[in-house]
């Protein structure tokens, strides 16, 4: 899981002195043991863990807006790397043509997949 693999690069970062590493991936860490004491939380799934990295994430971006070249939006592009392949998947341009293909022959059928 996408959780554990995060706790054990900060780990890994901690043995190896990498302060660095260690504090970009404590944010996430601690992302997800939030989740963990809400209220609502039943468990993780990889998905799960996808979106909340993602909001993580897309949080960290739209802060680098307002923080321009400063050392802290350096240290939020730092952790956007390291978090950049646990991401949700998104498909490309073939993909979701191949997905619409079908769909556009039909009139009535891309209206509800575009719904969806």
């Amino acid at each position: 899981m996408i959780r554990d693999e995060l706790k054990q690069k900060s780990i890994q970062a901690l043995k190896a002195g990498d302060r660095g590493t260690r504090a970009a991936l404590g944010g996430v860490i601690s992302a997800f043991l939030d989740a963990e004491k809400s209220a609502g939380f039943t468990g993780w799934t990889e998905e799960a863990e996808r979106e909340l990295v993602g909001r993580y994430v897309k949080n960290l971006e739209s802060a680098l807006d307002s923080l321009g070249g400063s050392e802290i939006a350096a240290g939020y592009r730092v952790e956007i790397g390291l978090l950049a392949p646990y991401l949700p998947q998104l498909l490309d341009e073939e993909a979701t043509r191949a997905l619409v293909a079908p769909l556009a022959a039909n009139a009535r059928g891309l209206g509800p997949f575009i719904g969806m």
